[in-house]
């Protein structure tokens, strides 16, 4: 008879643990809630229908609105980045995908919903559970300004700190009389201003004419290892970053993905350009790094260990370089890891040890791209989770490279290397994305570890380990490359680090996905996914 008085009747039932929960993460800063669409839902739940198949349907329909809404309330990207990227995901091989789905459930979320459940069977007995928990999600509608102190104005004022706010005006001198709007439309501003200064810059480089290289430069271009990432790892610290010359402490690698990425450093001779405008060919030619450094008299080189076709990663390359063939031929080793799409990884080591060993008749620039620590590769003979092997694999790699340096260093050989990430691998993650989710392109996916090595017969005076402490991009390593050029540090002339690196362009934050823009200002981050709202990424 209870039964069946409750079927007729307004009852929340189990749902008391779905609302209790959201009304718990909503003042836990977990989700945000939606009142509008959590009231329908609840009253679509609570709605008394008497015919027990209808209501069974009405329920099996909710689950799905619920799961709908949780996103909706989450600080996750639309749903519909997903499915941009469909094609791609369809690549991952399965137990890649399986591996995600256990990550994406966290453990934390299963005992926080296993102790709400038991606590509703319990206290259920004794209270009317479902009164106090409409009353808690009333109290989430309640405007935070009734509790909280009043917001200061929407308007940052830039200091001294050069942090990324004031290269879009026309004028360095103005750097601190400027103000930065932080509502939409001063965001907006923002955005086209600093667009429209970065097509106006060009490198150094292009003014330079007539000189004999004769060294080579190596780009070490590595997917998926940001200065957070190292953090997290514990391998901030590694001897491999003392090595370097220079360190670039707050390069932006303005992508948070690969293709994008590599055709930035392939356009370095131009300043910061939008993600849609990385694909138009008119632009390729005047902002070429590599066809600049190919008329002052390098051959252009590109080596990979892997096959570089996910995402037409080696078309990216070839639409900017000309086409190639790989200066090593992995198809000659065998694979060390698998990736995430099953395609075979080959060791770092070991393709760097044959191009090292390789006669050149000429200077080169090379490109060298690895994904040895990308998401998802599987180790051959290992086992682990995702982050175990992370954490396993980014050490492998900084060991491999640190005893690459000391065999270039024992070989005389005169080469420029340039340290120089695609991305992080975001092994973090935060509300908003989970761990290596790179829809948002934040600074702990794009603050990239950056530097520059000298080997041979480099003469520099006093050489100790200098850091660059500014916000820069792909543009100051392009001036970089050409104040090297122009220095005559392996032509017996005495160079300081400290004047390679005098004046090199400071570059604000601002980084891009496509359909997503995020940027700094005054230390603080918002990201858009049309270009014309903004959201502060809290994380």
């Amino acid at each position: 008879m209870n039964t069946t008085s409750r079927t007729y009747s307004w009852f929340l039932g189990w749902w008391t643990v779905y609302f209790a929960l959201k009304v718990f993460l909503f003042w836990n800063d977990t989700l945000k809630f939606d009142a509008l669409y959590n009231f329908a839902l609840l009253a679509f739940v609570t709605f008394p229908i008497p015919n027990r198949w209808l209501n069974r349907t009405r329920h099996l329909m909710a689950i799905i609105f619920a799961l709908l809404l949780l996103h909706h309330d989450s600080f996750l990207p639309p749903l519909e980045r997903l499915t941009s990227q469909w094609d791609l995901i369809r690549q991952f091989d399965s137990t890649y995908l399986l591996s995600l789905a256990i990550d994406f459930v966290s453990f934390d979320l299963v005992v926080l919903i296993s102790l709400a459940s038991l606590g509703y069977l319990y206290l259920n007995q004794i209270f009317r559970l479902s009164t106090f928990v409409i009353l808690a999600m009333i109290a989430c509608t309640i405007p935070p300004s009734l509790w909280q102190p009043i917001a200061a104005p929407n308007v940052v004022l830039s200091g001294n700190d050069n942090s990324g706010l004031d290269l879009p005006l026309s004028s360095q001198a103005d750097i601190n009389d400027v103000q930065i709007d932080t509502s939409a439309e001063g965001l907006n501003r923002y955005l086209t201003d600093f667009f429209s200064l970065q097509s106006s810059l060009t490198s150094s480089l292009s003014s330079i004419e007539n000189i004999t290289p004769n060294y080579d430069i190596l780009f070490i271009n590595i997917c998926s290892l940001s200065w957070d990432d190292l953090e997290f790892s514990g391998n901030i610290d590694h001897p491999l970053f003392e090595e370097l010359d220079i360190v670039f402490n707050k390069f932006n690698s303005a992508t948070s993905y690969s293709g994008p990425a590599v055709l930035r450093i392939l356009r370095a001779n131009c300043g910061q350009q939008s993600h849609a405008a990385l694909f138009d060919n008119k632009l390729t030619k005047q902002c070429s790094l590599f066809d600049e450094l190919h008329r002052l008299g390098f051959e252009k080189e590109v080596l990979m260990n892997h096959d570089g076709k996910f995402d037409g990663f080696n078309k990216h390359i070839a639409s900017n370089i000309g086409p190639f063939t790989a200066a090593v031929n992995v198809d000659e080793m065998q694979p060390s890891q698998y990736a995430f799409d099953g395609t075979k990884i080959y060791s770092d080591q070991e393709v760097l040890s044959k191009w090292n060993s390789i006669n050149h008749d000429k200077p080169t620039v090379t490109l060298y791209n690895t994904i040895s620590i990308h998401d998802g590769n599987r180790v051959i003979g290992e086992s682990g989770s995702r982050l175990v092997t992370y954490k396993r694999q980014q050490a492998k790699l900084l060991d491999e490279l640190y005893a690459f340096f000391q065999n270039l260093t024992a070989s005389g050989r005169n080469v420029v290397v340039v340290l120089l990430p695609e991305h992080g691998a975001a092994v973090r993650g935060d509300r908003m994305q989970i761990s290596g989710m790179r829809e948002i392109p934040t600074k702990a996916i794009t603050s990239v570890p950056v530097g520059v090595k000298f080997f041979g017969n480099a003469t520099i005076v006093e050489q100790q380990q200098i850091t660059v402490d500014t916000p820069v991009s792909f543009l100051a390593i392009s001036d970089l490359i050409a104040n090297i050029a122009s220095s005559g540090i392996y032509q017996g002339e005495s160079v300081t680090l400290n004047s390679l690196i005098e004046n090199l362009p400071q570059t604000p934050v601002v980084s891009q996905n496509q359909g997503t823009t995020m940027l700094e200002v005054d230390g603080k981050q918002f990201y858009s996914f049309d270009e014309t709202s903004w959201t502060e990424y809290k994380q």
